[in-house]
């Protein structure tokens, strides 16, 4: 089947499982993969196009970040170019369906979004519209809350630089930033891991590596 016919059924299949109605996903998979595998570029311009409202509103969906339209265009093309350099030929046989390679585009979002939060500037000065309320803590100074967070990007950095793959970054994006446990990461990702072993390997050489880091001290503390 030609990449026009695959296209032209990927867009019908999915209209299909839009309105709930029984769909055939092996058409947008397909489509993956001759896009990935065979580096075909129309195939992944297609894709873009394809999947682009949906990766919008993910990013809309996603707390904690400034939903302008600038922002979502660099997380949507951030998101696509992070599965495509992160997804080669080689690694696509890890993914069994569509399912597993849009839920991975999911988390390309996500791991975007993250980093961009990381290197933002410190947000201005926030103006409430209301009064305080008297005897109700108003909470940290507004420098207090530039301090902290700068802190955390710090931490956040140092935590990122220390790691060595792609599978790392997925262990600690989604055990922190989505509150995953082992067993819900491999259940989501086990076309990338062998194992919830794995998992919890992973996890445990990560913390051990970064207890035995000399710098340590200067986010966990001397004694950590």
């Amino acid at each position: 089947m030609t990449v026009d016919a695959l296209a032209q059924r990927c867009v019908e299949e999915t209209e299909r499982f839009r309105l709930r109605l029984r769909d055939d996903s092996k058409y947008c998979f397909e489509l993956f993969r001759r896009a990935i595998c065979e580096r075909l570029e129309f195939a992944w311009n297609f894709i873009y196009n394809q999947y682009k409202p949906q990766v919008a509103i993910w990013v809309k969906e996603r707390l904690g970040f400034d939903a302008s339209e600038a922002n979502i265009d660099y997380a949507v093309n951030g998101a696509f170019t992070k599965m495509w350099h992160a997804v080669t030929p080689g690694k696509f046989g890890k993914f069994s369906d569509l399912k597993s390679l849009l839920y991975y585009l999911k988390m390309c979002v996500y791991s975007v979004i993250v980093d961009h939060n990381r290197l933002a500037e410190p947000p201005s000065q926030y103006v409430p519209d209301e009064a305080p309320i008297w005897g109700k803590d108003p909470g940290p100074e507004p420098e207090e809350t530039v301090i902290d967070r700068e802190k955390r990007l710090a931490f956040w950095e140092w935590i990122n630089e220390r790691l060595h793959d792609e599978k790392e970054r997925l262990v600690v994006y989604g055990s922190y930033d989505l509150d995953l446990k082992p067993k819900e990461l491999y259940e989501k990702f086990g076309n990338i891991f062998g194992s919830v072993a794995e998992i919890y390997t992973i996890k445990q050489n990560i913390l051990a590596r970064l207890q035995r880091d000399p710098d340590r001290h200067k986010f966990i503390g001397r004694d950590a």
